[in-house]
């Protein structure tokens, strides 16, 4: 069930499907890896009050679907999820960074939408069966 944030004014659901990427689309992001981000971003996801509904991380890039409190940008997050897993990351595994290119992890961009045209079911449904299709 979806979080609904309650503030003295306002109740409200605001979901987002985020989408970010390794530098180059590099697929260095092995099983293990990918087990250790899932864990991480939900822990950074607790600490500011959000909640990941589906998340994948695959070799080269990352899907989520999440619930935000209204008072959080997605810029923000984005930022915070990025910026911490890179850290956390070539801390745990130093040998990553010499699959980068002056070392960063992530590419600058990202995506971002919200679930609102479509059912929060279908965008679900999308992020957790990612390994049934091909990616680039």
């Amino acid at each position: 069930m979806v979080k609904e944030y309650h503030t003295s004014s306002s109740v409200s659901i605001l979901i987002y499907h985020l989408v970010w990427v390794t530098k180059y689309r590099n697929k260095a992001l092995d099983h293990e890896t990918r087990r250790m981000l899932d864990r991480k971003i939900r822990e950074i996801l607790e600490e500011n009050s959000c909640k990941a509904e589906a998340l994948t991380v695959m070799p080269n890039h990352v899907h989520l679907e999440v619930a935000m409190p209204p008072w959080m940008s997605v810029t923000v997050l984005i930022k915070k999820l990025k910026g911490t897993t890179a850290r956390w990351l070539f801390k745990q595994k130093p040998e990553l960074r010499e699959q980068f290119y002056h070392h960063h992890l992530w590419s600058p961009s990202y995506f971002a939408r919200t679930v609102g045209n479509c059912s929060e079911e279908t965008i679900k449904h999308y992020v957790e069966t990612q390994w049934e299709r091909p990616y680039k």
